[in-house]
């Protein structure tokens, strides 16, 4: 199974932002012009969602739904936690 046809198993949603006029934002736009119905095909209950904004940075986000004692976790196993 490829990484995208796991996407709606780990994530709500994936955002995506993107001006329509910037040369910056010709890769998000390109991607998800040329991705979107292959995602959609593979993942059909997974919002994708585009936002084009004059002079929005080019971005891709989701959601993630981690606690603090995740955080935590994953400081401490990565020693990032520090006194």
């Amino acid at each position: 199974m490829s990484w995208k046809a796991g996407l709606s198993r780990y994530l709500p949603c994936v955002r995506f932002f993107a001006c329509p006029d910037s040369p910056s934002s010709r890769g998000v736009m390109t991607y998800y012009a040329r991705n979107y119905d292959h995602l959609k095909i593979l993942n059909p209950n997974l919002p994708l969602m585009i936002r084009t904004v004059e002079n929005a940075m080019p971005a891709v986000t989701t959601e993630l739904e981690w606690t603090i004692q995740d955080l935590l976790r994953f400081m401490i196993q990565t020693g990032r936690f520090r006194d």
